[in-house]
């Protein structure tokens, strides 16, 4: 009997040795093939699991040994995460969910560079509520700048849904826990949504139909949560999360951008982008900073004598363009001079042309 398979011989296999040579060289290249093939499904099949070290546990997000806690630093996003809703229709009756996972959300912000994280119970319900949108108020708190709030929407194993839910692999559809989060973020003082989302997460999973055998004796606090393919997928959807807010929120709300060049005589370069906050249209008063103890100094505006102020024209990353809305008095550099959104109502002569 032939050690070949049936059927005609593809065009890339070599004959030209004959014999015995040949037919080994025939198998050894079909073997070759069917290692690669295996290693590709394999590959396939695994997706895009979180890796791990099958001799450790997998830790939760932002779990690290630290010797001192990072200090605070001045200027950043300051952020709060309120409590999630839990998600509508569970495979599993775990009724706090959407609060572990963001405790979970928070405690991978602390360990994130871009901004600082507050616990702040009373601005986190109350940014909740629908009421609280669309009020503008001076009198609500100033030390958090944006509010996370948010639903677990998913929190699945797709061998239990329908297979038209689950994605297809190389070859078959894929076994997955899939975890979701919808969110949006409020900013406190304007009382409005500033960014929105829905964002995943996925880990592989067996093809166990029974959830809750799966997860029996385990709930979402347990450390050994996060060694589960939902506890993965939690992990994977709030990396994603975090990774998306940082791409839309600013993330140094509290410094101040300063004029860095004058380009016309009305026309000036600052630093400090959207990812200071600025956006176009925006006014802001000119100061010049106090050198040497000496208080800061107002520009002046030479035909009003108020202070002089600008308004933000185009916005990039790091930073923007901005048309003074007067004149500043001749011999006068206002290279160095900060924006601030104080002192008092800005002078309205908007004047849009000419030196």
């Amino acid at each position: 009997m032939s050690d070949l398979p049936a059927g005609p011989a593809p065009a890339n296999w070599d004959f030209k040795a004959g014999g015995d040579g040949g037919r080994l060289d025939v198998v050894m290249r079909f073997s070759t093939f069917l290692k690669i093939a295996a290693t590709v499904v394999l590959v396939a099949v695994s997706g895009c699991a979180r890796p791990s070290n099958p001799w450790v546990y997998a830790e939760p997000p932002a779990v690290a040994v630290t010797v001192t806690a990072r200090p605070v630093q001045q200027g950043r996003t300051v952020i709060a995460v309120a409590e999630f809703t839990n998600p509508d229709n569970p495979q599993l009756d775990w009724p706090d969910v959407g609060a572990e996972l963001a405790r979970a959300m928070r405690r991978s912000l602390y360990n994130d560079t871009d901004f600082e994280v507050r616990i702040a119970p009373e601005i986190e319900q109350a940014a909740s509520s629908p009421t609280f949108l669309g009020k503008k108020s001076e009198s609500r708190p100033v030390e958090v700048d944006f509010v996370v709030i948010g639903q677990v929407t998913d929190f699945h194993h797709t061998a239990a849904l329908p297979k038209e839910a689950s994605r297809w692999g190389l070859l078959l559809r894929r076994k997955e826990a899939v975890v979701a989060i919808e969110w949006k973020v409020v900013d406190v003082r304007a009382g409005r949504v500033v960014a929105a989302d829905h964002t995943y997460g996925t880990a592989k999973a067996s093809g166990n139909k029974k959830i809750p055998e799966l997860y029996e004796g385990l709930d979402v606090s347990a450390y050994l949560f996060w060694n589960t393919p939902l506890g993965r997928a939690s992990h994977d959807a709030i990396d994603n999360t975090i990774e998306r807010m940082r791409n839309v929120l600013p993330s140094f709300v509290g410094e101040r951008p300063t004029i860095t060049a004058v380009l016309a005589p009305r026309k000036v370069l600052v630093q400090g982008g959207w990812k200071w906050g600025l956006a176009e249209g925006q006014e802001y008063y000119l100061v010049i900073p106090g050198v040497g103890g000496n208080p800061p100094q107002p520009v002046r505006d030479v035909d009003t004598g108020q202070t002089l102020v600008l308004q933000i024209t185009d916005v990039n990353k790091g930073t923007a363009e901005a048309w003074l809305l007067g004149k500043p008095a001749p011999g006068v550099d206002i290279r160095g001079a900060v924006l601030l959104t104080q002192p008092g109502p800005p002078a309205r002569k908007l004047a849009t042309s000419g030196p």
